[in-house]
């Protein structure tokens, strides 16, 4: 049964998607004044800021997790469990996956984004992506059996960034704590890891996965897979009929960047290819002024966000203003995102901080992300 339409004199805000912008914005709840509020959930919140931790066995499943419909309930919200399977702006009806129709006077999208993985060969090795984030406790748990069973897998991480170097490193302390062996392998396609991180950093970070057994290869450009491995391309050999090369892997880790999600071509709206939904300073829809995006599925049109830097409290905010706006007949608020914040990797024990041209390790580095983890939860409505 369809939610009842919204009358002329309560306009409806629907919140389709349930990432941490949206979660912030519950606390705004009471800007919207009369308005029906309705957030559509597809079943759980997973904080990203301690997934490698979770991989790694140092945080438990639930110390991430939230029950959306819940916060929704105790902020006069309403719940819907369901996901976006299609999007007509000018009606203004949003249609879900099961068949529903909701209708809309302002709408709002923080739908997340997905991790690119290349299909799994059959017969070849497992193949799991960092997204979403339960396919990295599955993958901590398939683990967690084959090291009962005695079995030292041979695992390769695609991707040189901060989530590849993260996973690797969960990955070896995974292993410790099970009192296993695992050969782990890091390959990255760029000349070095953690592209436009000070050198200095680079060079105590190569320093950290040497002393925890991780193997790192760079130039390496992962095109597939294969039985009982993966195939790639190298820089040094990148052409002729023979280019194709060949490396050996039981578990294949794909965690080279992340993109937009699939389908997001069906929702009638302009999109920026391989980055997301377009939007204004405004967070609105260029054309459909009454569509806004957020978060990792939404790309700027006059900028490109800085990676890894947490935007949803600012982007909460500005949402917050300019729905309101909307609402009320008021002006609108560019948002400004931050240019420099720090970024601090979770290498399992220890931590790597990055603020600009900045960095330290070590465990200090770990515990100030460990209090910002629990900051960032703290925040988001009990």
């Amino acid at each position: 049964m369809n939610p009842p339409s919204p009358s002329v004199d309560r306009p409806r805000l629907l919140l389709i998607g349930a990432g941490h912008v949206h979660l912030q914005l519950l606390r705004h709840r009471r800007r919207f004044g009369k308005a029906e509020v309705m957030l559509v959930d597809p079943g759980g919140f997973w904080h990203a800021g301690i997934a490698a931790g979770m991989l790694g066995g140092q945080h438990d499943a639930s110390e991430g997790r939230l029950d959306p419909a819940r916060l929704a309930t105790h902020h006069d919200v309403t719940p819907i469990r369901g996901r976006l399977a299609s999007l007509d702006p000018e009606t203004k009806q949003a249609r879900l996956e099961d068949g529903r129709t909701l209708d809309f006077s302002l709408l709002s999208l923080n739908l997340g984004s997905s991790s690119p993985c290349p299909p799994p060969s059959s017969p070849g090795p497992r193949v799991w992506a960092i997204k979403p984030i339960p396919r990295l406790l599955a993958l901590r748990h398939c683990l967690e059996r084959e090291f009962a069973y005695g079995s030292a897998p041979r695992i390769v991480v695609v991707g040189g960034g901060a989530s590849g170097v993260e996973v690797a490193c969960q990955l070896r302390e995974l292993a410790r704590r099970s009192g296993a062996r695992a050969a782990i392998l890091l390959v990255t396609r760029d000349k070095r890891l953690l592209e436009g991180a000070p050198a200095g950093a680079v060079r105590w970070l190569m320093r950290h996965l040497a002393r925890q057994d991780v193997t790192v290869r760079c130039d390496v450009n992962v095109t597939g897979h294969a039985p009982g491995g993966v195939t790639f391309t190298a820089a040094d050999h990148a052409w002729g009929e023979d280019s194709l090369q060949w490396l050996a892997a039981d578990h294949v880790v794909h965690a080279a960047g992340l993109a937009p999600l699939e389908g997001l071509e069906r929702l009638g709206l302009p999109l920026i290819p391989e980055r997301g939904l377009a939007v204004e300073e405004t967070l609105q829809s260029p054309g459909s002024p009454d569509v806004f995006a957020v978060g990792d599925c939404a790309a700027l049109i006059q900028r490109v966000l800085p990676k890894l830097i947490l935007h949803d409290r600012h982007q909460a905010a500005v949402l917050a203003d300019n729905l309101s706006a909307r609402l009320t007949g008021g002006s609108l608020t560019p948002y400004v995102p931050r240019r420099v914040a720090v970024t601090i990797l979770d290498l399992g024990g220890q931590g790597l901080a990055i603020h600009g041209r900045r960095w330290w390790g070590g465990r200090l580095a770990l515990a100030w992300k460990r209090r910002l983890d629990r900051q960032i939860l703290h925040r988001l409505p009990t």
